[in-house]
């Protein structure tokens, strides 16, 4: 019996020790897990927070605090010229807990709210109110402030005779919706700062002033022997402070709302309250610390403090991979917007050469939506690009990488590149440029580099030919002095002198176009332009009898550029002579009109149909025969008279002849 007692004793001790050991495993792992958690929950918090603030600090890596100047001591700027305050302390001790620096900005209160408004600054303590919560986001509160009402101290002012009195007040303060919803017949006088408000009422200009019961008091300790104060009855009222931002900030509130936790429950507001006030009783509401953690011993609970950790993680990555999903979409947002607006046109295209993608300018061009394009073959747009020429580029440049490929579209020309897409999907990257002004660029500085040889050897030949001719003057001189002449060599010699003179006013023509200045403005007689132009087109309008009427007073000037002047004439003059047949007529002329000189130009020749007019001032656009004509005459007519800040206009009609009047500027001095 005693052998079996002893056993069962053993037996119950062994098990009693396995319990305990049981339950001690049991409270470790329901620690560690417990531990476990709330580092997964502070790493998961502090993740969150870093990406947050990133996200708003983009461009600078510090925020700002921005509010009145002028409040102490809850904040104001010292005779040091710092920014000091229990506010300023405040922020000091919130940028420790953020992580980030917190710059503090000085304003009057007005320019303190509208620069919180305007995104100028990121943080303001204030009072909450519905105009307010229009354009703000709010914290919880940091501290509670009583607002009062301070007179003269030999006034007999009471709180009932608010509606009656003439009160200051700061510009944009939350006492003014206060007075204006509570005291309605009171007259209010707004001011920069209370103590503006303070120099009014010791002037007697106002019966009271409002303002936060520390700032009250500080303006009444230190005007103590200079005038006498009195606060009137109770407070108006006591309200919370809180932290406002601008809306878009919303996602840090829940962030700073932490940081304002930590901070009370370490009890730093009372030493900064203490520090600028010195009461015991605190500005800065405290909460009692609360205790959120239940140790519990039961087996079932450790499978639950397992789940919620790893739900908790679960959370956590969700929250991040929704938070970088959202990053994605902005970047490619921000990609598309720069796609979009790039001024070449731009297609990209599978293996199969069906579009993937195209940008906007494209898509406006052909008058299709992105939707009707993707998966279409590319085809769908050589409607708009005259089929043929965009499928022969795009087959050109094929396989080869940046390769150019010009084609024509009407009436411009486009320039094509393709470059090979490697990746994931192999594809094509289509580019499309209008270079239809580059080409004209080029064959306009061709034309002039062409025209400036000439022009050279126009004026090398023409101190060539002056030789010549002027020793035949001067043996035409001397044959005249002979006696033995005579009658048929004296009409001889006359008849060499008139050839002479018409080859010396020849080369004198070419001279005189040849030596203009470039962009000069000067004084252009026009009269003397029109002939010099006549001049150049003298053989060609000869062989085709044609007769020429000028109608310009000799003394007619204006000031113009007379290069350009002269390009508009030469290339008027030379498209008459061609429009004309034989035994045509130009009429040429030149007038004031009011502030504007008139030059018109016309001709009997075969005129210009309806259907050409509108092409008529297009670069490249011409009705001659192949190798007669490039298109740019009246091209270089229009840009010159646009240049002029001038104005041309057209009438023709075919067979009947054209006229071409010019309107230019009628400047009197350069």
């Amino acid at each position: 019996m005693e052998r079996n007692a002893e056993k069962e004793k053993r037996y119950l001790r062994e098990r009693s020790r396995r319990y305990i050991v049981g339950c001690a495993v049991l409270a470790c792992v329901l620690i560690t897990g417990v531990f476990l958690f709330f580092e997964a929950k502070e790493k998961t918090e502090e993740i969150e927070k870093s990406f947050v603030i990133n996200k708003y600090l983009q461009n600078r890596d510090y925020l700002i605090y921005g509010a009145n100047e002028n409040s102490p001591p809850v904040r104001f700027v010292d005779t040091d010229g710092v920014y000091k305050g229990v506010v300023v302390d405040y922020m000091s001790l919130l940028a420790l807990e953020l992580g980030v620096e917190i710059r503090t900005e000085p304003y009057k209160w007005e320019d303190a709210l509208q620069n919180l408004r305007e995104g100028k600054t990121d943080i303001c303590d204030m009072y909450i109110n519905d105009e307010r919560a229009r354009d703000y986001v709010f914290t919880d509160p940091i501290y509670n402030l009583r607002t009062g009402l301070i007179a003269m101290a030999d006034t007999a002012f009471t709180f009932d005779d608010i509606n009656t009195m003439c009160i200051a007040t700061e510009r944009g303060d939350y006492a003014n919706y206060y007075m204006e919803k509570n005291f309605p017949d009171a007259e209010l006088r707004y001011v920069g700062n209370v103590e503006e408000g303070i120099g009014l009422l010791i002037e007697e200009e106002v019966d009271a002033v409002i303002g936060d019961e520390p700032l009250l008091s500080y303006y009444m300790a230190q005007l103590e022997g200079e005038a006498e104060f009195r606060i009137i009855n109770v407070a108006l009222y006591e309200e919370p402070v809180v932290l406002a931002m601008p809306k878009d900030h919303a996602q840090l509130i829940p962030i700073m709302n932490q940081a304002i936790q930590k901070i009370k429950s370490q009890g730093s507001l009372e030493k900064i309250q203490q520090k600028w006030f010195g009461i015991s009783t605190p500005l800065i509401l405290v909460e009692p610390e609360r205790k959120y953690l239940r140790i519990v011993f039961f087996g079932t609970l450790i499978a639950a403090a397992v789940i919620g950790i790893v739900s908790i993680n679960n959370s956590s990555l969700k929250k991040l991979v929704r938070m970088r999903t959202a990053e994605l979409e902005d970047s490619r947002n921000e990609l598309q917007m720069i796609f979009d607006n790039i001024p070449e046109y731009i297609l990209i295209l599978d293996e199969n050469q069906k579009i993937v993608n195209a940008n906007k300018g494209i898509l406006q061009h052909a008058g299709l939506s992105i939707g009707q394009c993707i998966g279409k073959p590319v085809s769908i747009l050589e409607e708009k690009f005259q089929g043929k020429e965009l499928e022969q580029a795009m087959n050109a440049s094929f396989g080869r990488s940046g390769e150019r490929q010009k084609f024509k579209n009407g009436r411009d020309i486009y320039e094509l590149q393709a470059y090979p897409v490697d990746g994931k999907e192999r594809g094509t990257l289509l580019t499309l440029r209008n270079v239809t002004l580059d080409e004209i660029n080029r064959k306009q500085v061709l034309q002039s580099s062409k025209m400036m040889a000439i022009g050279e050897l126009a004026a090398g030949m023409a101190h060539q030919i002056r030789n010549p001719l002027s020793i035949i003057r001067m043996h035409t001189y001397m044959l005249r002095e002979s006696e033995n002449l005579n009658e048929e060599d004296c009409r001889s010699l006359t008849y060499i002198d008139e050839n002479v003179q018409k080859a010396g006013r020849i080369i004198d023509n070419v001279m005189n176009f040849w030596h203009i200045s470039g962009n000069q403005i000067e004084h252009v007689k026009l009269r003397r332009c029109i002939n010099s132009i006549l001049g150049l087109y003298e053989n060609p309008m000869k062989k085709k009898s044609i007769r020429v009427e000028v109608r310009c007073d000799e003394a007619m000037s204006f000031f113009c550029n007379e290069e350009s002047l002269k390009h508009i004439l030469m290339n008027l003059v030379a498209n008459a002579v061609d429009a004309m047949d034989y035994g045509g007529s130009l009429f040429l002329s030149g007038d004031r009109k009011g502030q504007e000189v008139v030059i018109t130009c016309q001709d009997n020749g075969c005129g210009i149909s309806e259907e050409n007019m509108e092409n008529l001032f297009n670069p490249f656009f011409t009705t001659k025969d192949p190798g007669k004509g490039t298109g740019l005459g009246l091209f270089v007519v229009y840009s010159e008279v646009e240049k002029l800040s001038g104005k041309i206009s057209v009438e023709s009609r075919e067979g009947r002849g054209t006229c071409f009047t010019i309107l230019l500027p009628n400047r009197e001095e350069a």
